[in-house]
């Protein structure tokens, strides 16, 4: 067999919140890692996004930062790697469990021979995954993770290096108009530079609404441009983000906490009666506004763009390590970010992908 399928932790059941620190064993190099994340319902209210659950998700080796995100992070870049929605399944009924699974991708896609993590270069790798069920579901304790490791095996490869990803800075936005400035490392090339923005009320643009780069000091500006206008170029690129939603629903506007965040559309229909779903006027984005013709459990697909708010800048060709962005040579590089109408409600952050070499 060429490959084979690792249990890097069997199914753990969690304690209330913490940090499960996982050694990682295998002598193969690692193509990507699953985390299959499930939380139990303890009740209907919605406090957040369940990958908000996995509040930072990180491979070291001592010291060394191999890759560190958030839940939502990793499921946003999963999908802007892969062009494909990792699955997941959404609920708020009681005792119903929420399944979850992130992603890791050292290369390109599944099985490349180029880039993966190999794991004899370094001398204790460990994954550390901090969580918290009660982000989501504020009653919510029973939740458990499992992680697969889909490794290499009688393949002989010699990968160059794997991609490396990590969250650059994260900060609430200022006012209108306002600028935020951000050192973005040179020591690797940067394959993608990602934006999280997301507010409650907002759209991704009107809570980070430009975006400019600058190499050394202004002498060469790449980039500067609305996130609405990077938004129309991406999102014609990639397929809609689609999941499964079972809902329970009244009369009365509940928030859900979908995982596109614009354009969000939802489709289907009560459990067993006829019952439609009314969507709230202007809730296009996370958390979607859904009321029931009664008191009916429903069965929706819930479809849009920009997992989580993220809104990627892609750089060159992505399946060609040769055509990244090779920042190494230049002294210094900036990103300003420009605040929107969201002001100073809205969260931010920048987390980059590079082609860390061996």
């Amino acid at each position: 067999m060429k490959y084979r399928i690792a249990q890097i932790l069997s199914e753990k059941t969690l304690g209330a919140a913490g940090t499960e620190v996982i050694d990682i064993d295998v002598q193969d190099p690692i193509s990507q890692l699953i985390l299959e994340y499930k939380s139990t319902r303890a009740s209907n209210t919605n406090a957040g996004h369940v990958a908000g659950n996995l509040t930072k998700i990180e491979l070291v080796d001592g010291a060394d930062v191999l890759f560190s995100l958030s839940g939502k992070q990793m499921q946003a870049l999963d999908y802007y790697d892969q062009g494909k929605v990792p699955y997941s399944f959404r609920t708020n009924a009681i005792g119903v469990m929420e399944l979850l699974t992130l992603n890791y991708n050292f290369g390109r896609k599944l099985w490349d021979p180029l880039l993966a993590l190999d794991t004899k270069r370094f001398r204790n790798p460990q994954l550390k995954i901090t969580h918290n069920p009660a982000v989501n579901d504020a009653s919510a304790s029973a939740h458990t993770l499992k992680v697969l490791g889909m490794i290499f095996d009688e393949k002989q490869v010699s990968p160059t290096g794997f991609l490396m990803s990590k969250e650059i800075k994260s900060y609430t936005a200022g006012a209108d108009g306002s600028y935020e400035y951000t050192d973005l490392p040179l020591d690797h090339p940067l394959r993608k530079l990602l934006i999280y923005a997301y507010d409650d009320a907002y759209f991704p643009w009107q809570v980070a609404n430009e975006i400019r780069l600058s190499e050394n000091n202004d002498r060469r500006v790449p980039i500067d441009e609305k996130v609405s206008t990077l938004m129309k170029l991406v999102n014609s690129q990639y397929p809609k983000f689609v999941e499964e939603l079972y809902a329970v629903l009244t009369t009365v506007i509940s928030d859900h906490y979908v995982t596109p965040g614009f354009g969000t559309e939802v489709f289907g229909g009560a459990d067993g009666v006829a019952g439609a779903v009314g969507v709230e006027a202007g809730t296009l984005h996370s958390p979607c506004g859904l009321y029931g013709a009664g008191s009916y459990n429903y069965r929706l697909q819930v479809s849009g763009f920009n997992p989580h708010s993220v809104v990627p800048v892609l750089f060159g060709d992505q399946t060609d390590p040769e055509d990244w962005y090779d920042v190494t040579t230049l002294g210094n590089l900036k990103a300003r970010v420009k605040a929107g109408s969201a002001g100073t409600a809205g969260a931010i952050a920048l987390f980059a992908q590079q082609f860390r070499r061996y």
